[in-house]
């Protein structure tokens, strides 16, 4: 779960990243738009990793006699 932790961090951190470059406003028009690229591919893979982690995320419920069962959050 740390890779996916670091993956999560390092996507957010980079996306800060690009967003205070593109509001600098010190790049020219090609770069800005390889960025803007960039940051738009960050998200749609860090959207799709929180989607996957979403899914796995249980709730365990005593139903009695011991018994469990997983419910999804939503």
């Amino acid at each position: 779960m740390a890779k996916k932790s670091l993956f999560l961090e390092k996507s957010l951190q980079r996306l800060e990243e690009i967003l205070r470059i593109l509001e600098s406003g010190e790049m020219n028009l090609e770069e800005s738009i390889k960025l803007f690229e960039e940051g738009m591919k960050l998200i749609d893979e860090t959207q799709s990793h929180l989607q996957q982690l979403e899914k796995r995320v249980k709730i365990l419920v005593e139903e009695g006699n011991e018994k469990y069962v997983e419910k999804d959050i939503e």
